[in-house]
C-alpha cells in the first residue's frame, strides 16, 4: 500500500490493517504504536498488580534489562514503524536515565508520548512534563486509607501522589501536555470510582476506566454486578456529552458494561520487554518473537514470533482493557470512529459541573 503524505504514521498503518482486515487479508506488521516496558522495577505493589501470568512486575525477572544506549537503538527501530510510543513499567521513574530516554524519544520525532507512572515520585522528574505529550496517573480510591492499602501498604503514598498530581495539573500550563488518570475498577472500588470522576470533572483532568483483570479475565464480581453497570453508564453519559474519556463509546465503552467477547488483534501494538524482546502475540501470553537489539528490525522481530507460536490466536472471553479491546475493534470496524468525531466536537460545550455527583 502507498503511504498517503498528508496522514501521520499511526493513522496510515491503521487505514492499512483497516483495508486488510476488510479484504480478509490481515498481517501483523505496521502497528498503530509502540508499547514500551523500560523496567519491571516498581517502587510501590498493587494489589491488582499482574502481568498476566499471576505475577506482580516487580516480582519479574529485569534479567536482561537494557542500557541507555541500547534502549535508544530500540527506539529508533520501532520509530520506523509507528509515530506514537507508549511508556510504562513496572514504574518508569525508577530507570535513572529517564531523562536520557526522553530525550532521544525527541530526537527521533515521535509525535506522541504517553507516559505511564503511579505518580509517586513524579516531583523528581521534570523532564517527563517537557518531553511527554500525554501523562496518565494510576489513581483508584480518593480514600486515603484505602489508597495506601491498594498500593501496598506504606503509608503516606497516596498524599504524596496526590501532591504530584496537583503540580502535574498547573505544570500543563507551562508545557501543554494532556492529563489523564488511569482508573482501575474492582469489585470493592466502584463507589470510590464516582469520586475519582468528581475529582476529574472539578480538575478537568480526562480518565480512562479499566476493569479489574485477574491473569487474563475480568476479576469475579464484576461481570453482572449493578453496580458496576451503573458505574460504566455513568461514564458513557459523559462521554456523549463530551466528556474527555479514553475509549471509544460504541467500542471500548459500551463492551466494558457486560465485558462483551471481541476478537482481539493483539499486534496492533508493538509491546516490547525491558531486555528487548518483542511481544508475539501478546504481552499477556508471555510469548516472544525476535529480539529487537538483536535482529535490528522490526519486521525480523514478528517473523520469528510466526516462526515460533504460528498464526494469531482466537482468544476466549478475555483480555477487557482499552490497549487490546479498543485498537481491535475500530479497525474492524471503522466506523466507531465516525462516533468519537461527533464527540469531540461537543467537548468545547462540555460543563464538568453539571456531572459532579
Amino acid at each position: 500500500m502507498t503511504p498517503l503524505p498528508f496522514m501521520f504514521q499511526m493513522e496510515r498503518n491503521f487505514l492499512r490493517h483497516a483495508i486488510e482486515w476488510k479484504f480478509d487479508s490481515y498481517k501483523p506488521y505496521k502497528p498503530l504504536c509502540a508499547y514500551v516496558y523500560f523496567t519491571f522495577r516498581c517502587n510501590l505493589s498493587c494489589v491488582y498488580c499482574n502481568d498476566g501470568s499471576g505475577l506482580k512486575y516487580p516480582q519479574c525477572s529485569n534479567q536482561g534489562e537494557l542500557d541507555t544506549e541500547s534502549w535508544l537503538k530500540v527506539l529508533s527501530i520501532l520509530r520506523r514503524e509507528t509515530d506514537v510510543l507508549i511508556i510504562t513499567g513496572g514504574e518508569p521513574t525508577m530507570r535513572p536515565d529517564l531523562p536520557r530516554l526522553l530525550e532521544g524519544c525527541r530526537n527521533l520525532s515521535y509525535r506522541k508520548v504517553c507516559l505511564l507512572t503511579n505518580g509517586l515520585t513524579l516531583d523528581r522528574h521534570p523532564e517527563i512534563f517537557k518531553n511527554c505529550q500525554i501523562l496518565m496517573i494510576s489513581l483508584d480510591t480518593l480514600n486515603e486509607a484505602k489508597a495506601d492499602l491498594m498500593m501496598g501498604g506504606k503509608q503516606g503514598v497516596f498524599r504524596r501522589i496526590i501532591s504530584n498530581i496537583e503540580l502535574a495539573a498547573k505544570m500543563r500550563q507551562d508545557y501543554d501536555f494532556k492529563l489523564y488518570f488511569n482508573v482501575v475498577i474492582t469489585p470493592d472500588n466502584i463507589a470510590d470510582v464516582h469520586d475519582v470522576i468528581d475529582y476529574c470533572l472539578k480538575n478537568r483532568i480526562g480518565f480512562t476506566p479499566l476493569p479489574e483483570v485477574v491473569a487474563v479475565y475480568p476479576r469475579e464480581g464484576l461481570r453482572g454486578n449493578v453496580k458496576y453497570e451503573e458505574l460504566i453508564e455513568r461514564i458513557k453519559n459523559l462521554k456523549k456529552a463530551g466528556g474527555d474519556i479514553l475509549g471509544t463509546m460504541g467500542g471500548y465503552l459500551s463492551g466494558l458494561k457486560h465485558l462483551d467477547k471481541y476478537h482481539c488483534l493483539p499486534t496492533l501494538l508493538a509491546r516490547v520487554w525491558p531486555n528487548g524482546d518483542l511481544l508475539y502475540p501478546c504481552q499477556k501470553m508471555h510469548k516472544v518473537g525476535g529480539n529487537l537489539l538483536e535482529l535490528g528490525d522490526y519486521t525480523k522481530a514478528v517473523d520469528e514470533g510466526r516462526r515460533r507460536h504460528g498464526p494469531l490466536p482466537s482468544c476466549d472471553n478475555r483480555c477487557h482493557v482499552g490497549c487490546y479491546m479498543d485498537f481491535s475493534q475500530c479497525v474492524q470496524r471503522p466506523s466507531i470512529l465516525l462516533g468519537e468525531a461527533w464527540h469531540s466536537l461537543k467537548k468545547p460545550f462540555f460543563k464538568p459541573e453539571k456531572f459532579i455527583c
